[in-house]
């Protein structure tokens, strides 16, 4: 049934296109991204490669599951500061704001999919010594969070 759940989630995943239609983004400022899943070889063929994330992690204690904050589209992860900010103090927990890839201060790249947003964070967060954590999304980033927890779910305790 898990490996159900986890098929049709991709499926779902690689439907999903960026909205361009009807957003008045026709300016010559505007640069098109494209947006594919990550199977479509992105560079020639080449398979996508997480990104050194931008981030910021509020201290906390470590004994206690670390909350993950990721945005919506054409958000960052300043759009989190209050809120990360008095979790961290009222809980104690650390709370980690994170700028997806093509958002923020993250690098730039034509791969991107659910996929490879899931990977970018499946890459960060044993690196910070925050797996496993608590994921809280937003649109784009709820999205993520939701395929993050079929690709990586907390085994059982």
């Amino acid at each position: 049934v898990h490996a159900h759940r986890l098929a049709t989630m991709l499926r779902w995943t690689q439907a999903w296109r960026f909205p361009y239609a009807g957003l008045g983004l026709s300016s010559p400022s505007f640069t098109r991204v494209p947006v594919a899943p990550s199977s479509s070889g992105g560079r020639g063929g080449a398979e996508p490669r997480p990104l050194p994330l931008s981030y910021r992690l509020l201290d906390g204690e470590t004994a206690l599951p670390a909350v993950v904050f990721l945005h919506g589209l054409f958000g960052s992860k300043t759009n989190f500061n209050s809120i990360a900010k008095a979790l961290a103090q009222q809980t104690g927990r650390r709370v980690l704001t994170v700028d997806a890839r093509n958002h923020g201060d993250s690098p730039h790249s034509p791969d991107m999919s659910y996929e490879i947003m899931s990977q970018d964070l499946q890459d960060l967060l044993p690196q910070l010594g925050l797996a496993p954590c608590v994921v809280v999304g937003h649109s784009m980033g709820g999205k993520t969070a939701m395929l993050l927890a079929l690709q990586r779910p907390q085994p059982p305790a």
